[in-house]
């Protein structure tokens, strides 16, 4: 008996991975080629035999590691996820020290004294160039958040 060319698309038949029109299509030439049709009939008894046998018993002791694979995993995940976030954390606190380190570098260079403080020890003279006290610690305040060094 000689072997039809199409006998490779008989499987995908069979499985139904073929569109309908082809499906079709190949249902005629199934009816023609004795070589396919007797493939077809091969693969449905092969699937039927398969299908009425009982599925195969797994161990036990592969059923416990894959149990213990399964309730380890979230650990895993949850490890990996606090390993992360503490590394954030670490680099958010690095680099908010450097900030504070770099600023009071910059005040200890600029004067001991912020401005508010001095203008406080000199509250009598500019209590009367501004006139009033509340007014005047406003102002410190401002010219304090501010950065700026003169009124």
């Amino acid at each position: 008996m000689r072997e039809c060319e199409q006998i490779s698309r008989v499987s995908a038949y069979h499985d139904g991975e073929m569109p309908p029109a082809e499906r079709a299509e190949f249902r005629q030439h199934l009816s023609q080629c004795v070589s396919c049709a007797a493939e077809l009939e091969r693969l449905e008894r092969l699937t039927a035999l398969l299908s009425s046998l009982p599925p195969p018993a797994t161990p036990p002791w592969m059923l416990d590691r894959l149990y213990r694979a399964v309730d380890l995993r979230p650990v895993h995940v949850l490890r990996r996820m606090a390993e992360a976030l503490s590394a954030v954390a670490a680099v958010i606190l690095i680099a908010c020290l450097a900030g504070l380190a770099m600023r009071s570098s910059s005040q200890a260079s600029a004067g001991a004294m912020p401005v508010w403080e001095s203008r406080a020890l000199n509250q009598q003279s500019e209590e009367s160039t501004f006139g009033g006290r509340e007014e005047l610690v406003a102002q410190w305040m401002a010219q304090d958040l501010s950065g700026k060094d003169g009124l």
